[in-house]
């Protein structure tokens, strides 16, 4: 059976949530729940959950105060927020599993699998943290890349640019190039305002840009080159002018 901690301060919410736990599965017992930070922090060092559902914006601070004052959390996460869209990009960039408000039945269900899924594999959990925590304390972006295979951290200063490739997007960075399960339109949504979609193929960052040639190409650090659009020559070449 899987220990679970419910850290929201909205009693309706919470109670929904538990409504909807026990309906999606037999495998989750709740031990304790909570709308403190404080009362949070005490309880997951005596209960000990497998699994927190973690509200952001609580009676006396928020969810991350909570990751910031416990340094090894061993539980998964799965984060709840109303809205934050500097919050949400973090999450996206760290991988991390969160649920928008009011909570989607389909979506709780999906989340919860995965936890039940990924629960053993603690370590994996507690790097995708870390991440998080350097992103919202807004040091050098990473983004988490995950293949078939692997797991990637990467410097998000450090992508050159991303190419689509039907229902996938490959990455070239400095040092890698590397395939994954996401379409190119969900990457342009969450990177900064650092990228630009040249092409409706090609999305560059413009800190990797060294010029456009004759043939409408950008070149890049590296020697790549990847091809603009018409639509989009003039906004390249003023960019490359302010370089």
């Amino acid at each position: 059976m899987i220990k679970a901690l419910l850290v929201e301060d909205e009693i309706n919410v919470r109670s929904a949530l538990k409504k909807m736990l026990h309906i999606i599965t037999s495998n989750i017992e709740i031990v304790a729940e909570t709308g403190l930070v404080s009362e949070a922090i005490k309880l997951i060092k005596t209960q000990k959950p497998d699994l927190i559902f973690l509200d952001i914006e609580l009676e006396d601070g928020t969810g991350f105060d909570i990751l910031k004052q416990v340094e090894n959390i061993d539980a998964k996460i799965i984060f709840t927020t109303a809205y934050n869209q500097y919050a949400l990009k973090a999450f996206k960039y760290s991988a991390v599993d969160y649920l928008l408000k009011p909570i989607d039945p389909e979506e709780l269900q999906k989340a919860t699998h995965r936890a039940i899924k990924d629960i053993k594999n603690k370590k994996e959990h507690q790097d995708l943290l870390n991440v998080l925590k350097n992103n919202l304390q807004e040091k050098e972006q990473k983004i988490i890349l995950k293949t078939t295979e692997q797991r990637y951290v990467i410097a998000v200063k450090d992508i050159i640019y991303l190419e689509a490739d039907g229902a996938y997007t490959v990455f070239f960075t400095i040092n890698n190039t590397i395939i994954v399960s996401k379409n190119l339109k969900y990457y342009q949504d969450i990177l900064s305002s650092d990228f630009i979609r040249c092409h409706q193929s090609f999305l560059v960052n413009k800190n990797h840009i060294k010029g456009l040639n004759k043939q409408n190409q950008i070149a890049l650090s590296k020697g790549d080159f990847v091809p603009v659009s018409t639509r989009k020559k003039a906004e390249i070449t003023e960019i490359i002018s302010k370089l």
